[in-house]
Order: C-alpha cells, then sequence, then structure tokens
C-alpha cells in the first residue's frame, strides 16, 4: 500500500511538473512572437481626414467619426501553402593557391550535385552562384639594422560559393540536408518560398471583404441606417508575410536537480535554446482563409475601408408645425 502511494505521488508529481513546463515554454514563445509578429491592426489616417480607429473587439462600425459619417472595416488573412521552394547552401574553402581551393570545393559541390538528380532535380534547377576568390595574407617580420618593419606576404586563398536549389515537395528538405551533410555541406543559408499566382489570392480575399461588409450592412439597414446611394470613400491595403521571418526562439524551462541541492553542490544546466514557428495570429483578423496547415505557409493580408458620408437632411430631425381649426381638423403649417 505504501508503495502504491509512493508511486501515485511521483506520478503526480510528474505530471504537474509537465504542466509546468508548457506553461512556461509557452510563455517565453509567446513573448518572443508578440514581440517579432507585428500587429496587424493599428491607427491611421483615412481619406476625406476622418480618424480612422480600428476596434480589437472586431465590430463592424467605428466610433469617433463625425455625425454625418459611419466608418467601415474588414480584414482578412488567408494561408496559402508554396508552390515552389529554392534553398541556398554555402561552401567555403581554403586552398593554398586558386586553383587548389577550387578544386576542393568542387568536389565537395560535384557529388552533391549528382546526388540531387536521384531526389528528381534536375540540372536545371540548380546554380552555382560564385560569391568571392581572395588572397589571405600573413605578417612577416623582416629585420633590419635599425628598425622592424612587417610586410603582408600570401599565405593562401579563399573560395566561397553558393549552390540554389529548387524544388516542389517541401518533403525534400530533409533530404537534401543529408545529403549535403554526406558531402560536407553544413550551412544551410535559407529557404526561400514561392507562390505562382499571388493575384489570385488578393481578388479571393477581396471577394469575401466586400461580400462580408455588404451582409453586415444589411443587418445595419435594418435599424434605420441607409447608406445606399450616399458619397463614399473606399480604401485597401494588402500584405504578405514568408514563413523565413516568422521564426521565433525561448530558452527551454529547465529545473534544478533536487539531489544537487541536498549534496550542496551548486551544477549549472544548460538551458536549450528552441525555435519554432510562429504564424500570425488570428485576434487581428475579421475573416481567415485555409487556416488550419500542416507546414509553414505563406500568409496574404488585406484590409478593406469603406467610409460613407451621409446625407445630413436625411440625419436631422425636422420640426413639423401643425394647426388645428374650429371644426377640429388638424393641417400642416410648411414652414421653410
Amino acid at each position: 500500500m505504501k508503495k502504491l502511494l509512493l508511486l501515485s505521488l511521483a506520478l503526480s508529481s510528474l505530471s504537474i511538473a509537465a504542466v509546468a513546463q508548457h506553461n512556461s515554454n509557452n510563455l517565453n514563445f509567446n513573448i518572443n512572437r508578440s514581440a517579432k509578429t507585428p500587429r496587424f491592426r493599428e491607427q491611421q489616417q483615412m481619406p476625406g481626414n476622418s480618424a480612422y480607429n480600428y476596434n480589437p473587439q472586431n465590430q463592424l462600425l467605428v466610433a469617433e467619426q463625425p455625425d454625418n459619417q459611419v466608418a467601415v472595416q474588414c480584414s482578412v488573412l488567408m494561408n496559402v501553402k508554396a508552390d515552389s521552394y529554392l534553398a541556398i547552401f554555402n561552401l567555403t574553402q581554403m586552398g593554398s593557391t586558386a586553383k587548389e581551393a577550387d578544386d576542393l570545393i568542387a568536389k565537395r559541390s560535384q557529388p552533391f550535385i549528382e546526388a540531387l538528380k536521384s531526389l528528381g532535380i534536375s540540372q536545371s534547377d540548380i546554380y552555382s552562384d560564385m560569391i568571392y576568390l581572395i588572397p589571405i595574407y600573413n605578417y612577416e617580420m623582416e629585420k633590419k639594422l635599425f628598425s622592424k618593419t612587417y610586410s603582408e606576404v600570401p599565405k593562401g586563398f579563399e573560395m566561397q560559393k553558393n549552390l540554389h536549389i529548387r524544388f516542389k515537395d517541401s518533403g525534400l528538405i530533409d533530404d537534401l540536408v543529408t545529403i549535403a551533410a554526406a558531402n560536407e555541406i553544413y550551412d544551410l543559408v535559407t529557404i526561400e518560398y514561392f507562390v505562382k499566382d499571388s493575384q489570385a489570392a488578393y481578388d479571393s480575399m477581396r471577394t469575401k471583404a466586400i461580400n462580408y461588409l455588404a451582409r453586415n450592412m444589411k443587418k445595419f439597414e435594418k435599424l434605420g441606417l441607409k447608406v445606399e446611394g450616399e458619397f463614399r470613400v473606399i480604401s485597401e491595403k494588402s500584405g504578405v508575410t514568408y514563413p523565413d521571418s516568422q521564426y521565433s526562439d525561448y530558452d527551454a524551462f529547465v529545473s534544478q536537480s533536487i539531489d544537487a541541492a541536498r549534496d550542496k553542490t551548486i551544477t549549472s544546466i544548460r538551458k536549450p535554446k528552441t525555435v519554432a514557428y510562429s504564424k500570425l495570429s488570428y485576434d487581428a483578423f475579421d475573416l481567415v482563409i485555409n487556416p488550419e496547415f500542416l507546414e509553414p505557409v505563406v500568409q496574404y493580408t488585406y484590409e478593406l475601408h469603406v467610409n460613407y458620408t451621409l446625407n445630413k437632411d436625411k440625419l436631422e430631425p425636422k420640426n413639423h408645425y401643425m394647426i388645428m381649426d374650429n371644426n377640429g381638423n388638424i393641417k400642416e403649417i410648411p414652414v421653410k
């Protein structure tokens, strides 16, 4: 019975520790994420010299407008999977001569390029970008009778190249890194994401935003807000965020050893640096298209603002003067 009690207490402690670690990790990650991710909604000046204030509660009507103006807005986010990718690997090589440096870097790059063909990547999808070839100098001291001078003497050469690799299947990234490491290529500089038809994404978001505003304005018409045929100012803003700029890092939660404290020995525990993909927050958008995804995506953003200027005659109440004659008949007296 005592053993079962101790086991239950141990499992409870592990469960509490796991929850605490998750909460701490998530807090550190979100702090770095919010510091890196720009807020999509911000105050800006709308045409017509009217202050347009974003509403954090995603309400359709925006306050602080003149009496005869009504401003509405819609923010849309669309997640799009990339059509193709570009991986860039860096190679740096040193040699006693320029030819030796070039030969050594070719011995690393050529087997790598040949192995890429087994993955279905053709030669036309590979590009070798020459970065530089520079001499390396060493200082040699010359002894003279009354002085010492130092002169630069060529010691060797350093060559650097980048290999650009284009591919369409995102699942090949792991294979690329493995093949590169087998050929002593360890520096993956970046991975670029490309979408063929960006305009189609913006057109789709624009249509969604227009329909969203039209549906909501019909609801407000039931409350007596008539805006049809009135003067209006329309503005829009669009943008795009690529995955390579959306990775946030944080220090993983690590606790000190209890045994070390009992022995009065302080042990320094290394806290690993963790990096994770951080999408744009959905909180700042009224509509999100393709909200669920597995791999990092290209995120397109679109805002539509409509500022209605209403007719004051329709808004201001009119005074009506009535008169009753001796017979009890009531009629209106026209007053201009």
